[in-house]
């Protein structure tokens, strides 16, 4: 049942879990149906079969309009991360594991061993269902390690059930990389009367390239999860194929909207009360979104460049640094934020001016203790520009040993 619902999630482009939670939803509506039940994997070809019917009619296909998965969204990103790989920490832990007990990583199902065989073929063995099974392969998956002792390893997603107690049809399968999008979306989906914040995510290849500018009204077709409230996500090569800049159609057309009479600040403030803060807050908004899920730690604030360093890190960031001007500044403590300016996102303005960041916070501790709060930006609007980039290199001690 686990490839069936597997492939079903393929065909009706979302994820394996949204699959696997509707699965366990129709059974639980009847009767608490056991997965391999007749009844139950007929109950789900139905269903699957009515969605794909209907997904491929082109109101639901391109306008978003009817019953089906696909839904018409309008409004603007405030924040779009870059792609990051989903199994790249369990990867991580697998490795960890082996190197730790080789012997226990393989049988708790953390890894498959490979052995060269014959031929150009492998022998791969992996300890799943409580038993060692092997099978000779011709091709080893994306994610297969070759470690410096010589061993070659698959690491394997070893967890059989979710949380909830649903079935993990990826169990035991290759972490092969996962690559996705989150970005967060202020907006109306199909029927929504008022502006609302979505929290936005987009797999695969879509994902990669899907890279709107944050703060510019836009048009697409999303999946609106019918489950969890403030949830939307990109399918396949539907939604990067729908997007539309609103400022780039005619204002004749369809998908044109007049947003003269919008003011985004403010319907921020509407839509994301809890996650404005003030600068000079930020260390208590950071202690206070710890024990927050992932995907609610963000802050959105505003300041003014006092500083920008164009030279990027080891991973592409690029450094500015903001102040508030209507703060008191005693000089006993730094007075600036550092904000990591991915290389998405395009610096096209000077010391002075005025900015909206939108981020995840990050402190760091050393041995002189906690550091002050960073903000990871995803999203970034510029309230006033002024000036040009310039680049001011870092203030160093004049070195007179030469001499």
């Amino acid at each position: 049942m686990q490839n069936e619902i597997a492939k079903a999630a393929e065909k009706l482009g979302i994820s394996v879990e949204e699959a696997q939670l509707k699965f366990d939803e129709i059974r639980a509506e009847n009767g608490n149906l056991a997965s391999d039940n007749p009844v139950a994997i007929a109950m789900w070809r139905s269903y699957a079969a009515q969605v794909i019917r209907s997904r491929k009619s082109t109101n639901n296909e391109t306008s978003g309009g009817g019953g089906g998965l696909a839904k018409q969204a309008f409004g603007f990103f405030i924040s779009l991360e870059q792609p990051r790989d989903l199994n790249e920490y369990s990867r991580r832990r697998a490795v960890e594991e082996w190197k730790e007990d080789p012997f226990n990583a393989h049988k708790s199902g953390f890894v498959a061993i490979v052995e060269e065989g014959e031929n150009g073929f492998y022998s791969v063995s992996r300890y799943h269902n409580d038993e060692v099974q092997n099978k000779m392969v011709k091709k080893l998956p994306d994610c297969v390690q070759e470690l410096e002792d010589g061993s070659i390893i698959i690491p394997l997603d070893n967890t059989p059930r979710y949380q909830n107690g649903g079935e993990n049809a990826n169990y035991g399968k290759p972490l092969n990389p996962v690559m996705r999008r989150s970005g967060i979306f202020i907006g109306k989906v199909h029927d929504d009367e008022q502006y609302q914040l979505y929290k936005f995510s987009y797999k695969n290849k879509g994902g990669i390239d899907f890279q709107p500018d944050t703060f510019k009204w836009l048009s697409m077709v999303v999946i609106k999860d019918s489950n969890r409230d403030g949830y939307i996500y990109g399918f396949t090569d539907k939604t990067i194929g729908s997007l539309r800049m609103n400022d780039e159609q005619d204002p004749e057309g369809e998908l044109y909207r007049d947003t003269s009479a919008l003011n985004k600040h403010n319907l921020i403030a509407s839509a994301a009360p809890n996650h404005v803060v003030y600068l000079g807050n930020l260390q208590e908004a950071h202690s206070n979104m710890l024990d927050k899920p992932v995907a609610e730690r963000f802050v959105i604030t505003n300041g003014t460049v006092c500083n920008i360093n164009m030279t990027p890190t080891a991973n592409g960031n690029r450094i500015i640094n903001i102040t508030d001007l209507t703060a008191e500044f005693d000089y006993e403590e730094e007075g600036m934020v550092t904000c990591w300016i991915p290389e998405g996102i395009e610096i096209d303005f000077g010391i002075g001016s005025t900015v909206t960041v939108v981020g995840r916070t990050s402190q760091r501790e050393t041995d002189e203790g906690l550091q002050p709060v960073t903000i990871n930006v995803s999203g970034m609007f510029v309230k006033e520009r002024r000036g040009q980039v310039v680049e001011i290199e870092q203030a160093t001690e004049e070195d007179l040993d030469w001499f």
